[in-house]
């Protein structure tokens, strides 16, 4: 699963990272324990270009009547997403990624859980696929919200958990956010574990379990 992660990065280089554009101005500080239920960063891909803007995560269907009832997922597993009827028609047609600068998982160990930070050994952000949808009825002010997919884990993260976020680039990074693609089998193809060799995972201190905590010094690795 992936239940934290980091957005760090500026807003204008996570831009001309992804090719995308801005609409109006996004504020957000660099934050480094992004909880579910906050407002993510999110790049949404368009007929002429990709889009840039905030989404919540946690994900509330169109068709919930109250989105304060109900459960929030916010993971979905890649394997089952084309099944699910609350997934199957946003993989068609709201399909998004989420840049981070890397994302935590819990290793069991005889004395805990220890946290672990996962990022790319080359450095640039990565792109967590994900699915969105926009709920709104009238009177009520409309929400944009995504849930972000899940795969099982690659040989260098099994020993810390047995599944990672789905991690996108290149290829099918352009093809996951390219509104033309709608084939479920095709879309299907592309969520598969990241290369092992793409990332590097170390102990970090367990104060990033507190969504409460908030500073750089959670991805620092942790010394024994």
């Amino acid at each position: 699963m992936c239940g934290r992660f980091v957005q760090s990065s500026p807003v204008e280089l996570i831009r001309t990272t992804f090719r995308a554009r801005v609409a109006g101005t996004i504020d957000l500080p660099p934050r480094y324990n992004v909880s579910p239920g906050q407002d993510v960063l999110a790049v949404v891909g368009g007929r002429t270009e990709c889009h840039l803007g905030l989404l919540r995560w946690g994900l509330v269907p169109f068709f919930r009547d109250d989105p304060a009832k109900g459960t929030r997922s916010i993971n979905a597993r890649a394997e089952s997403v084309a099944e699910k009827p609350a997934f199957r028609h946003l993989l068609r047609s709201r399909r998004c990624v989420v840049p981070a600068d890397g994302f935590y998982e819990w290793k069991e160990e005889a004395h805990g859980k220890t946290p672990h930070f996962i990022h790319a050994v080359d450095g640039p952000p990565l792109a967590i696929a994900g699915l969105w949808d926009r709920w709104h009825r009238a009177g009520a002010p409309a929400l944009s919200t995504c849930v972000l997919l899940t795969c099982a884990a690659n040989e260098r993260l099994a020993p810390i958990h047995e599944r990672m976020p789905v991690l996108l680039d290149g290829g099918a990074l352009e093809r996951w956010l390219d509104p033309a693609v709608v084939d479920e089998g095709e879309l299907a193809a592309l969520l598969r574990p990241a290369p092992t060799e793409s990332l590097e995972a170390y102990a970090v201190s367990r104060d990033v379990n507190s969504p409460r905590n908030e500073a750089p010094s959670l991805i620092e690795r942790l010394r024994s």
